[in-house]
């Protein structure tokens, strides 16, 4: 080092040469602190994914690590040009940095994202619980990491005028800079080409924001934006990671097979199932099964109808579309040579082609009938003329009470009713009422052909050969909640969530159904029940048989970034950045100073990636 004569400057420059090996080992210490994250995640199965990876892990905390020196250690050595004294307080900062990291690496362990404000409150509130497990290392890293930092600070201090160590620091200095560098050049380029080996990664670490240039090639006329779009709906989420089934299939199908009908009404609420509304399904609910606590495994189309025929949380959607990846429940039936027979639009929508029909080769749709009186009409044709001496399935998809659909012929008992559903008008007060009153004489309606279907299947005489299912894809809100929400798909609210489920079983009497039972647990019961799957559900799906009525801890609703948790009074909402709100269940309320139940929280995230590949 070069004296100049300043006793001050000569001081600042020996701390800034300090602080800058001081921050260099930090560097080190930090990426081994990371290590918990490539431990924690799935690994891309290319190459390139896999390097691209390695060096946004040395670049991102190179550059951590360093801009922490440059807003503290760096100004405090001009401002307290003293070594004694900027080394305590430097070895404070690095401590608190590191443990931040530590503790960030835990939670993004257990709930697969990263510390916020929220979180780290929820932290807080669970610090004084058993299941404060968080702290009990903080207590550890604490002192161990503190220890740690007097001790670089202290080797460091008496290293620093080796010439040849500074040399050698400039060149990983340049390496460090590089590697920081290329994490945005290159997710630069894999944004715009949409190379998911490289996309995937960016939030694997804390205050990871990589570098985008779509709009700038746009400008430019070097990036479609058009096309791009066309073809990011088009990949879908993540490359090939997903591990569905867990295990193979063990099964020993049974000597007679029993026919499956599920009918899906769209939009049926669960308080539309009573005499006054439905009749006929009441009295057909009151001679079998009614789960009178049954929840949809999402608030709209795809996640209700994704976690009824899947037994998945929606959180794997876009991974089952970018694979399509049929359901284990279609593939064992076809593979018992069920006949198969659907019913309803769902055949044009690409999200239904990329899923629950991607293993489907043969024609299995007879008719795409949006009237409801017509498909029916369809269906008991069908019913009439499939192959007799196979057992078959039959999805029958009800859209009228989505739609509003009432036939002109028919005056339902609900008056006074809009003559004609316009979202333009239908949700102003003044036509609330009317609102309501249509779609319950949609409903009443649908309840008409419902009946038609269940005495079509008596007449034939396969009431005792066929399961039947009758439930909904999800609810239906008129603003219950007085956050302006109508329909479904805006939150997370019992009105939307919350539909009948009627399970008609041969052999099994009618009895009362109070336990909380969810979309998820349809799969596990007719994979076991009619399939005769051995495996364990936990194998190929996260729900678990209706017919279990042990007391369970919570049920799961969402999609692929927002989910809600159901508990006995509460609700509690979060999403994939960290954020939460624990709300009253009867009310849909905020609940001020609750606390979320961290047990079932970290339950959940274990279910949002049990079935992905661990690295």
């Amino acid at each position: 080092m070069v004296e100049t004569g300043n006793p001050y400057r000569d001081n600042v420059s020996r701390l800034i040469t300090w602080g800058h090996w001081f921050s260099f080992f930090n560097i080190i210490l930090a990426m081994l602190i990371a290590t918990r994250y490539l431990g924690s995640i799935s690994w891309p199965s290319t190459t390139l994914g896999v390097t691209y990876l390695i060096i946004s892990w040395i670049g991102h905390f190179s550059f951590l690590s360093f801009v922490t020196y440059l807003l503290t250690v760096f100004p405090l050595s001009f401002v307290l040009p003293r070594e004694k004294p900027l080394r305590f307080i430097s070895a404070i900062i690095a401590t608190l940095a590191q443990v931040l990291l530590l503790i960030d690496t835990q939670v993004f362990q257990l709930f697969k994202f990263h510390l916020n404000g929220q979180v780290w409150q929820l932290l807080l509130d669970q610090a004084q619980t058993e299941e404060g497990s968080i702290w009990s290392i903080i207590f550890v890293a604490v002192p161990t990491i503190f220890l740690l930092q007097l001790l670089l600070s202290a080797y460091v201090w008496r290293k620093i005028n080796k010439r040849k160590r500074r040399q050698y620091g400039n060149q990983v200095g340049l390496a460090l800079l590089v590697c920081f560098m290329l994490t945005h050049l290159v997710n630069s380029w894999a944004d715009a080409t949409l190379y998911q080996a490289i996309t995937m990664q960016r939030a694997n670490f804390p205050l990871s924001y990589p570098m985008t240039a779509r709009s700038f090639l746009a400008k430019h006329g070097w990036l479609d934006l058009e096309q791009y779009e066309k073809k990011a709906e088009n990949q879908g989420s993540a490359e090939h990671r997903l591990l569905y089934p867990l295990r193979p299939l063990s099964v020993s199908a049974p000597a007679e097979h029993k026919n499956l009908l599920v009918v899906v009404v769209d939009s049926l609420r669960a308080d539309m199932l009573n005499n006054i509304n439905m009749p006929n399904l009441q009295r057909y609910a009151d001679q079998h099964l009614n789960f009178a606590n049954h929840m949809s495994g999402g608030n709209d189309d795809a996640m209700g109808m994704f976690s009824l025929f899947y037994g998945l949380p929606g959180h794997y959607y876009g991974d089952i579309r970018a694979d399509k990846r049929p359901p284990v429940l279609f593939d064992e039936m076809l593979r018992q040579d069920y006949q198969f027979g659907l019913f309803g639009a769902l055949e044009d929508a690409q999200q239904y082609q990329q899923s629950l029909l991607a293993g489907l080769r043969k024609q299995v749709f007879v008719s795409r009938q949006t009237d409801d009186t017509r498909l029916i009409g369809d269906w008991q044709q069908w019913l009439g003329t499939r192959t007799m001496d196979r057992p078959w399935f039959s999805l029958v998809y009800l859209s009228s009470p989505g739609d509003y659909q009432v036939p002109a012929s028919l005056k339902g008992p609900f008056q006074p009713e809009l003559t004609r559903f316009n979202p333009a008008t239908a949700y102003r007060p003044e036509n609330l009422q009317k609102l309501e009153n249509r779609y319950k004489n949609s409903v009443f309606y649908t309840d008409q052909l419902l009946e038609q279907m269940l005495a079509q299947l008596q007449q034939q005489g396969l009431g005792e050969q066929t399961i039947v299912v009758i439930t909904s894809n999800h609810g239906q809100e008129f603003n219950e909640t007085q956050s302006n929400s109508w329909g479904y798909g805006s939150n997370y609210s019992p009105y939307q969530v919350q539909v009948p489920l009627v399970l008609a079983w041969p052999g099994i009497d009618s009895q009362p159904q109070e336990q909380a039972s969810s979309h998820l647990d349809l799969v596990p019961t007719l994979m076991k029940g009619m399939l005769g799957v051995r495996n364990p559900p936990r194998d190929y799906s996260t729900g678990r048989s209706l017919f279990d009525t042990s007391p369970r801890n919570w049920l799961l609703a969402g999609d692929q970034n927002d989910f809600a948790i159901y508990q006995d009074n509460t609700i509690t909402q979060f999403n994939k950045q960290g954020d939460f709100e624990l709300l009253d269940r009867a009310t849909y309320r905020p609940i001020k100073h609750g606390t979320p139940d961290m047990g079932a929280m970290i339950q959940v995230m274990n279910e949002l990636n049990r079935f992905y590949r661990t690295p």
